[in-house]
């Protein structure tokens, strides 16, 4: 008999329950041997103790930060996308994250208009700048 994998969504995580990444917008993404960075415009939630009223053109409070993955040993993009727009401030938007996921004990599911991946990581954290 298979044992079945846990699942869980990032809203359930600690540090994680006061942001909302499907409206994020991530502006770069790199990765190197141990460690896979999304550099995002992350929304905050009014309960996120760094909330702020939106600024009058825009719908959230957006904090700049990133979400790291720290101890990676494996990276499997399922699907990479270079497709990009730019946002009102001229900067390079690569789309949301549409699904975060951890499924089993290290690995996470990731996509979004940018891609689709698999990161088999340690550690995952939102830092803000």
């Amino acid at each position: 008999m298979q044992e079945e994998l846990f699942m869980s969504e990032y809203f359930e995580w600690d540090g994680f329950s006061n942001v909302y990444l499907e409206d994020s917008f991530v502006l770069q993404i790199s990765e190197s041997r141990t460690e896979f960075i999304f550099d995002i415009e992350i929304v905050l939630t009014e309960e996120h103790p760094l909330f702020e009223q939106p600024k009058a053109d825009e719908r959230y409070c957006y904090h700049n930060g990133k979400l790291l993955f720290s101890g990676i040993s494996a990276v499997n993009w399922k699907r990479k996308s270079a497709v990009s727009s730019y946002d009102a401030n001229g900067e390079v938007d690569y789309g949301n994250i549409d699904v975060l996921r951890k499924v089993g004990e290290e690995l996470y599911q990731v996509s979004g208009d940018w891609g689709d991946l698999e990161i088999t990581s340690t550690h995952i954290e939102i830092i803000f700048r």
